[in-house]
């Protein structure tokens, strides 16, 4: 898998696929890393935190923490399973934020991605429908629940689209509104098909656009912003690279042949050479997920930076 990766220039998003890539079959503790696993009836909380330059240099990622809540039945539009999700996010949140968040300060919520895509839209569609409050602050307090702090929202597109890098969007915001906090979401991709849709990511690392694709922007981080970052997203693609070679290797062992990586690997290179290595994969019923997870992970963060307000409530500003 490591030399699937590296041929075709693909990062790993996902923080518990870069741990089992560095474990392999040892399944031996990663010095500097720490690991903790709760089971719930229906979800798998998995807590990854970084604690030190070896441990970041050995994941390929950030000092910080990492949490994945895994639920195959995201997929599907359970209301029982979508509550457990969210109070797992909620009760995840304060460990990404800490304490330095005060009551009526402003959030920035960033939805990265291309809406004309639909496996990239969860940015956009988490900005649709996440409540914003900032501009009842000033024009009608009397609208706003009390308890309610300000928070805006924006899907600053693609630069394809609008010819702006996503970071020079909001670097300005934030210069601007001065956030005491972002929020960014985005698509993910992963390294194995179960993963589409089956699990969300946050970190307090920040978040680098396009990485999982090859196509690397600038960071969205809090040393180049000077606010803290908590980056939230889903996997919707696996590279074809990846779903090519982990065929291969499974049609050897089925079948008792022998597996060569680098015959394997050349073979997948040769048939994908005509994209130039970068064709994803995406399922038929994106639609369904991108629609369902955004608007889990919207109410999940909504529910956080507004405790103690029902969801009927937040739903109402929602955009």
């Amino acid at each position: 898998m490591q030399d699937i990766i590296q041929a075709f220039n693909l990062n790993v998003d996902m923080a518990v696929e870069a741990r089992d890539l560095i474990r392999g079959t040892t399944n031996q503790e990663i010095q500097g890393v720490e690991e903790q696993v709760e089971k719930m009836e229906n979800i798998k909380v998995t807590t990854i935190t970084i604690k030190d330059q070896n441990g970041a240099q050995k994941m390929g990622r950030p000092i910080g923490s990492y949490i994945t809540i895994e639920s195959p039945p995201l997929r599907i539009n359970d209301p029982y399973v979508k509550d457990e999700i969210i109070k797992a996010m909620v009760k995840s949140m304060p460990l990404l934020i800490g304490n330095s968040l005060p009551a009526d300060s402003t959030v920035l919520l960033v939805g990265l991605g291309n809406w004309r895509a639909t496996p990239d839209a969860l940015g956009p569609k988490f900005i649709e429908y996440s409540p914003i409050t900032r501009h009842y602050h000033q024009y009608a307090p009397d609208a706003l629940v009390q308890g309610m702090r300000p928070i805006c929202g924006i899907a600053p597109g693609v630069l394809g689209i609008t010819g702006l890098e996503t970071f020079e969007v909001v670097k300005g915001i934030v210069e601007k509104v001065k956030p005491a906090l972002l929020v960014v979401v985005d698509s993910l991709a992963a390294q194995n098909v179960e993963r589409i849709g089956t699990s969300i990511q946050m970190c307090n690392t920040g978040i680098q656009p396009g990485a999982g694709i090859g196509n690397e922007r600038q960071a969205i981080r809090q040393e180049d912003l000077g606010v803290p970052v908590i980056a939230i997203g889903c996997p919707t693609i696996v590279n074809a690279a990846i779903i090519a070679a982990q065929a291969v290797k499974q049609f050897c062992s089925n079948t008792s042949a022998i597996y060569d990586e680098i015959k394997s690997l050349n073979a997948v290179q040769d048939v994908l050479s005509f994209f130039g290595g970068s064709l994803a994969v995406t399922p038929k019923e994106v639609d369904d997920i991108i629609e369902n997870t955004s608007r889990i992970i919207a109410m999940g963060v909504a529910q956080s930076l507004f405790p103690g307000i029902s969801r009927e409530q937040l739903e109402l500003y929602a955009t």
